[in-house]
């Protein structure tokens, strides 16, 4: 994938490419799991910043306030990709 990771879609794409590329041969299965194993780690924090989201909507709709949130992440990937802060 020579245009970048951008997206989540980019991601599922590479992926799908990976697999495709195993299949041939063109990528080793030492690779292809050292990818996966790092999409699993980004996939796991996709999905905690969604579950926060999900019991804050929760609370507010219970007449609860979580108080302010900060940011919890921006996935940004890619060369021109900079440092979330903290």
């Amino acid at each position: 994938m020579n245009e970048g990771i951008q997206s989540s879609g980019d991601i599922r794409r590479f992926l799908a490419q990976t697999m495709l590329d195993i299949r041939t041969g063109a990528v080793s299965v030492e690779k292809g799991l050292a990818i996966a194993t790092l999409s699993k780690e980004i996939t796991a924090s996709l999905q905690a910043e969604v579950n926060v989201a999900k019991v804050r909507v929760a609370m507010l709709q219970g007449g609860r306030n979580m108080g302010q949130l900060t940011q919890l992440g921006r996935l940004e990937i890619g060369q021109d990709a900079r440092p979330c802060e903290s």
